[in-house]
């Protein structure tokens, strides 16, 4: 999939070095194009990445999780939502962005906010398999 990271100045062996190291992104990913997608495509949901971003303190560490459980589900459930209708390539190139741009809120890394997700997500759904199978990797 070199297309659109390509297109953007994207490094060809990007996915191999991701599924390897999940680290931040480099400010020239940041400044970029893609990044200003993402921010677009992830608008309404931008009051949950604050609130991940700045979590409740207040809270013990259970209630804290069960809340960051919560924004994710919210988050991700835009992510899908954002590919839904699109071409398989579409879909896993901007599912990776997407998660990159939500690590930009947290200090956890994109691929472990993915599977965080998922784990969220099947958790949530015990038995009535709405969408939980629909888009697994």
């Amino acid at each position: 999939s070199s297309g659109i990271n390509a297109e953007y100045g994207g490094k060809k062996k990007k996915k191999d070095e991701e599924e390897e190291v999940d680290e931040k992104p480099s400010e020239e990913w940041a400044s970029g194009v893609v990044f200003k997608k993402c921010k677009e495509m992830m608008r309404p949901v931008r009051k949950t990445l604050r609130m991940l971003e700045n979590p409740d303190t207040g809270l013990d560490k259970e209630d804290q999780l069960r809340q960051t459980k919560e924004y994710l589900l919210t988050i991700g459930q835009q992510i899908e939502k954002t590919c839904e209708g699109r071409q398989e390539e579409w879909i896993t190139e901007w599912t990776e962005n997407l998660w990159v741009f939500v690590s930009q809120f947290t200090p956890i890394g994109p691929n472990k906010l993915k599977k965080l997700y998922e784990k969220a997500l099947k958790q949530n759904s015990d038995g009535n398999s709405k969408s939980s199978k629909k888009r697994k990797r």
